[in-house]
């Protein structure tokens, strides 16, 4: 005999895949279902967990559980962002930044930067979001030298392609790219609202500006679930 959580888990997912219930969608709370379904709360809420873990639901505390927005594919280029790429399907984009402080070049960042040690860089901690759904938790660390006043700019506008374009610096372009792959850690899974058990990627990136200096490291970290990265050759 089939469980009860399981009709339930496997009613709603059928939902989901053909789309009765689209990204975003907020699902009905615990104790509706329960009625529909003639079974407990605790029943319902077993189905969500399944959900979430197979990565086709969210739960934020006091507010429900979501659809999980999917299919959205980064193709990566030199001058490619990733907020440019939510925008163009019809998703809003938004940045919320965790934390933003002046830290010294360590050994390894001073090597990929091409500075030496203890140079001054910003290190800018965000959530790149859509529709308010958290796609990328991303630390970049960006020369505080090269903008006048970038703490304050980057306050007002929380965009450096932008940033770099005003102060007359050309293009930011990205000169190399890493990927791997891994378990997220409590804190990652906590921000990006993904399963603990499921895979998350690990971009690894530098940036420089038109004049040839290297301008930012980037570590991002994305729930391979809703993001898929496709790489062009220009």
């Amino acid at each position: 005999m089939t469980a009860q959580w399981f009709r339930v888990y496997d009613t709603l997912r059928k939902a989901i895949m053909v789309g009765e219930l689209r990204p975003g969608s907020q699902l009905p709370p615990e104790f509706e279902l329960s009625v529909a379904h003639n079974v407990s709360r605790n029943t319902v809420r077993r189905a969500y967990l399944a959900l979430s873990q197979d990565g086709l639901i969210r739960s934020v505390n006091g507010r429900g559980s979501f659809v999980m927005q999917t299919g959205i594919t980064y193709e990566v280029d030199a001058t490619s962002r990733f907020r440019d790429v939510l925008d163009g399907q019809g998703v809003r984009s938004s940045m919320q930044v965790l934390d933003q402080v002046m830290v010294p070049a360590g050994t390894e960042l001073a090597t990929s930067l091409g500075v030496a040690p203890d140079t001054t860089l910003l290190r800018v901690t965000g959530l790149i979001m859509g529709n308010d759904i958290p796609f990328i938790l991303t630390v970049r660390h960006i020369r505080a030298d090269l903008v006048d006043n970038l703490q304050a700019k980057l306050a007002e506008t929380d965009s450096l392609t932008r940033i770099v374009r005003n102060e007359g610096l050309g293009q930011l372009r990205r000169v190399s790219t890493t990927v791997s792959a891994r378990l997220p850690t409590d804190r990652e899974a906590d921000l990006l609202q993904s399963p603990a058990n499921a895979p998350i990627l690990v971009v690894g990136s530098t940036g420089r500006i038109d004049n040839g200096q290297l301008l930012e490291c980037q570590n991002a970290v994305m729930n391979g679930q809703v993001v898929r990265l496709s790489f062009r050759n220009d």
